[in-house]
């Protein structure tokens, strides 16, 4: 069942006309941080684990890139100002 999911997901993205590969690596990423959190949704994410699977290198790339994935409906993002625990990504 969330094999199929995560089909969906992905399909979603590559289908999604006039994104950036930065923000593809960027979902990507995030798919494989709720694959290892088994599917749950919302999910916890850090920006840095986020950065290093997809190859982003700037802090303002990287929230570019989760502010158009929020604003083109792919994902529900909740930042969280705190330094240990992650913000919390709802895929749609």
């Amino acid at each position: 069942m969330e094999s199929l999911r995560m089909e969906y997901l992905v399909e979603r993205i590559v289908k999604e006309r006039g994104l950036q590969p930065s923000r593809t690596s960027v979902f990507l990423a995030m798919l494989q941080l709720w694959k290892e959190q088994k599917h749950r949704n919302p999910f916890q994410i850090s920006r840095r684990k986020i950065m290093k699977l997809s190859g982003i290198k700037s802090i303002v790339t990287y929230h570019t890139c989760i502010s158009e994935l929020k604003d083109r409906g792919l994902v529900e993002y909740q930042p969280s100002y705190h330094p240990k625990l992650g913000s919390k990504v709802r895929l749609k």
